[in-house]
């Protein structure tokens, strides 16, 4: 797709998502609904009658879908790169974890029971008058692990 082009849809969505989330949309919307039921009378409640509202409530829904998909990715992204910066600019924080999103569900697992068996450690040293403001090294889970067991 023509690097021009995606810039265009790009901005014409986020205008479009900007533009939804407005107030006065949400009372354009029902005063549409309003006006086609009060033309349900005029027209007799017809098929035609029917149709049209279902035809265009299909179609903007369609093309929500997708506009506000890509607002969400573009948020989604903007978050994951705040995280990455407060990750990166943290000391003592692990560089590892600035693209976890691109793991697999099995690596995403494994990091989860490091981190869980962690807050097992850290409850057990609170138990014991310990601190849990420390920043332990996650690479010695089975050490951990150990402990716990």
């Amino acid at each position: 797709m023509n690097l021009h082009f995606r810039e265009y849809f790009s901005g014409i969505a986020k205008w479009i998502s900007d533009k939804a989330a407005e107030s006065y949309v949400s009372f354009v919307a029902f005063c549409i609904v309003v006006v086609w039921a009060f033309a349900g009378l005029f027209l007799h409640f017809s098929l035609m009658w029917h149709l049209m509202i279902s035809t265009l409530a299909a179609v903007i829904s369609i093309l929500m879908l997708f506009i506000i998909q890509n607002s969400q990715n573009r948020h989604t992204i903007a978050i994951q790169l705040k995280l990455d910066e407060i990750i990166r600019a943290t000391h003592g924080a692990h560089n590892e974890m600035m693209d976890i999103e691109k793991l697999t569900d099995e690596d995403l697992g494994r990091i989860q029971k490091k981190y869980g068996l962690l807050a097992e450690k850290t409850k057990e040293d609170l138990k014991k008058g310990k601190r849990d403001t420390h920043t332990p090294d996650l690479g010695k889970t089975e050490e951990l692990l150990t402990e716990l067991l």
